[in-house]
């Protein structure tokens, strides 16, 4: 099996290369990541300027661009190139949850879907945070990464250009791993994301400037939704449609 790596992260971010680890269980695996930090990118695709492509070491390239056009120049330039076609894409592991509306401005989701139009199987993966400013610890990820990636390839019931989108709870104040459920399906949450802003005003400009000051974690959740879920300690998978 032919696997495409991507994220919104950059491809150095720790999370990527947790699932380059991972992910090379299960296929030949090509890592095709954006040079830079990319995330809220949501599907922004470079249109008016060249798109920088480098290798970096053999299979490991990064690109000047959006996930999506990482994802887009791995399935045409760089398959044409290396004579081949990739079998699946997955995305990730994306630093922070990408759950109920999340989907619709993340990179990281865009990786994803950009390979579903492209009619290819593809996975994002994202691993919620209670606490960004500690040090992470990606151990517990990458084993319920596998997991989960073992699940979504034995998934038999997608319809062309569905694609698969799947949160790992924050295992981090734990030593040993948790037991944990796969909820496949799971439904997108519908709330929109805590709302709030810290605002500066500049009095002689009459210009306002807003910080968002929402909290993640604090989101409103239905039972049932994929935020339910994961923030009860189980692994979402919800199925999405281009």
């Amino acid at each position: 099996m032919k696997i495409l790596i991507t994220n919104d992260d950059g491809w150095q971010a720790e999370g990527i290369l947790a699932l380059m680890e991972v992910a090379k269980s299960f296929g030949d695996c090509f890592l095709v990541g954006p040079a830079d930090h990319q995330s809220g990118i949501s599907h922004q695709i470079t249109m008016h300027r060249p798109v920088a492509l480098i290798e970096h070491q053999p299979q490991v390239f990064s690109v000047d661009g959006t996930p999506a056009d990482c994802v887009r120049i791995g399935l045409t330039h760089l398959a044409d190139k290396l004579g081949h076609s990739f079998d699946l894409v997955i995305s990730g592991i994306n630093n922070g949850g990408n759950l109920g509306s999340d989907v619709y401005v993340s990179g990281t989701v865009a990786g994803a879907r950009e390979a579903a139009i492209f009619g290819v199987k593809a996975i994002s993966l994202s691993q919620h945070r209670l606490r960004f400013k500690d040090k992470f610890d990606w151990t517990h990820s990458k084993t319920v990464a596998r997991k989960v990636i073992e699940h979504c390839l034995a998934k038999t019931d997608l319809r062309p250009r569905q694609y698969l989108n799947a949160n790992l709870p924050d295992f981090s104040d734990h030593a040993s791993l948790p037991d944990f459920e796969v909820v496949d399906p799971c439904q997108l949450d519908p709330h929109p994301l805590p709302t709030g802003y810290i605002v500066e005003t500049d009095a002689d400009s009459h210009t306002q400037r807003l910080t968002y000051s929402g909290k993640y974690n604090d989101r409103k959740r239905d039972v049932g939704s994929d935020i339910e879920a994961c923030f009860s300690g189980n692994v979402p998978v919800t199925t999405l449609q281009v």
